[in-house]
């Protein structure tokens, strides 16, 4: 899978407003799937699809010509699909002149316009020809970010938002080759598949290709490793931290989350940093090999920006390699809650953040939790409203978060000290590789059955399924803190009772205390 959809989070001392992708199949792949019906396993395939691009200038903009080979089916009609919307941003318009190059063949409208039929003669070799431009009629900024970014400075696009596909098996491993003609020679070319080749030559599933990131033009370009695997930094522009700053967070932020899964199969990785309008302003997204950061120029390396790396990352497991059966909105207290979790607790464990700014950022998630004027509400309404409604948004986050933290203590306390929701965790990511666990409610209850036992879990479900408040654990954060409770109500002596758990250290503690650093991990 890929990531699906991309959403605002409005949030103010404890939910940022960051861009961030749900899932794992691009809203392209998602159509192909649904059109074709195909299955999710990788298969081989005869299939090839040779790109050539190069760039056509005209007075006041640039566009990129591209023309692509691919045999046709033996029944004389191949279909393809054309880059359209992505993340609600419209991308159809940009694609221009498209037109066959081969003999005998007609390209054929459908009642879906990003859907063309090919008639061909029977197994034949299609050569089809278009133009891409840039469509935006504004600066670059969130809301108009995943459009085609193309003019006389640099290019910056999405697999599905350039690349017009033929609609095969979008799981088979096919030959792609992609030659980069007549670009600029003071350019760099940087892309999910490598660096600076002008031709390539890859294997890679129609999902893989089309949820790639493509960058060229005057981008740094600077390089780390990760373990033995290479990790590159491409960005261009000024910003108030340093490119080998930045690489460094993310280098240290894979090295703990790879560490934490024991995971290292990675041989490649790159991020892309792209400028965008406005003030404060940062969002991302997961693609095949890579992430694709925007941020406002006045960014600097903080909470915010180490979050959405940190969360993103995380999905690479928790959403790709573990996967979720439809509907996961049903799922999302945990898959994003427990990702929310493993966010702050991984970059505290890399002394990326401090144990003050960890307790603090859970207790403004309990504040936000007990006064939401949703939190009573079923795991239906989130399936439902969930891209609709801020409120529910924000509801199986903090869920979550809140239901990870609990289990931790009692993982803990049940196996004596020897178990946690790191356990827990590796389990789930260990079953989902080697028996093919799909992860729904009803998985997660018999491993939660198992770890935590039959109270544990009775509590989470009644909580997802009936809405009832969460009841956060007073050991919840260890042997070193005190949580106590707060009551007030919103209008004096009426209103709505709200009581609002609080951790604080034991006036007595050192923080730096063994026992104490040992309960988060950190050794």
């Amino acid at each position: 899978m890929i990531r699906k959809f991309t959403v605002l989070l409005f949030i103010s001392s404890l939910f940022i407003k960051d861009t961030i992708l749900f899932g794992s199949s691009p809203l392209s792949a998602r159509l192909c799937d649904n059109i074709l019906n195909i299955s999710s396993n990788k298969r081989e395939s005869s299939n090839f699809i040779n790109f050539s691009i190069e760039p056509f200038y005209e007075v006041n903009k640039v566009r990129f010509i591209v023309t692509m080979e691919f045999p046709g089916d033996r029944s004389g009609e191949t279909r393809i699909l054309l880059p359209n919307e992505f993340s609600g941003q419209k991308n159809l318009d940009g694609i221009k002149f498209l037109k066959p190059l081969s003999d005998n063949t007609t390209i054929n409208n459908t009642d879906k316009p990003d859907i063309k039929i090919v008639r061909h003669s029977p197994e034949s070799i299609i050569k089809l020809y278009y133009q891409v431009e840039e469509i935006r009629d504004d600066d670059v900024e969130l809301g108009n970010h995943f459009m085609v970014i193309l003019n006389k400075s640099y290019f910056h696009f999405l697999g599905e938002t350039f690349f017009i596909l033929p609609m095969w098996d979008w799981y088979s491993n096919i030959k792609i080759s992609l030659s980069w003609n007549h670009m600029p020679f003071t350019w760099t070319l940087a892309n999910s598949f490598g660096i600076n080749e002008k031709v390539q030559n890859i294997t890679a599933t129609l999902a893989q290709f089309s949820g790639s990131i493509f960058t060229g033009g005057d981008f740094r370009i600077s390089k780390k490793q990760v373990g033995i695997n290479p990790v590159y930094l491409a960005i261009r522009g000024k910003w108030n931290f340093s490119d080998d700053q930045l690489l460094e967070l993310v280098k240290n932020i894979l090295s703990v989350e790879r560490n934490f899964w024991n995971d290292h199969n990675f041989p490649y990785h790159i991020i892309s940093v792209i400028p965008i309008d406005g003030r404060g302003e940062q969002g991302g997204t997961g693609r095949t090999n890579a992430y694709a950061l925007y941020l406002s120029t006045d960014r600097k390396i903080d909470y915010r920006l180490k979050r959405i790396l940190a969360h993103e990352s995380f999905h690479t497991w928790l959403g790709d390699k573990i996967k979720f059966s439809e509907p996961e909105a049903l799922v999302y207290w945990f898959k994003e809650g427990f990702c929310d979790y493993y966010t702050r607790l991984l970059l505290l464990r890399a002394n990326l953040i401090t144990l003050d700014e960890y307790v603090n950022e859970y207790n403004n998630i309990l504040y936000a939790y007990h006064t939401s004027s949703v939190r009573n509400e079923k795991n239906d309404r989130i399936a439902s409203e969930f891209w609709t409604n801020k409120n529910i948004m924000k509801l199986p986050y903090m869920r979550g978060d809140i239901i990870a933290h609990n289990l931790n203590a009692i993982i803990y306390k049940n196996s004596g000290g020897s178990k946690s929701l790191d356990d827990f965790m590796r389990d789930v990511f260990q079953r989902s590789i080697t028996e093919s666990l799909v992860i729904s409610n009803g998985s997660l209850s018999a491993l939660i059955r198992f770890y935590a036992g039959d109270k544990a879990l009775s509590d989470i479900m009644k909580c997802v399924n009936s809405g009832t408040i969460l009841r956060s654990r007073p050991d919840a954060l260890g042997p070193c803190f005190n949580m106590e409770v707060e009551s007030f109500r919103k209008l004096w002596l009426i209103g709505e009772l709200f009581e609002i758990p609080t951790y604080k250290l034991k006036p007595e503690i050192n923080p730096n205390n063994k026992k104490c650093l040992e309960w988060f991990g950190i050794y």
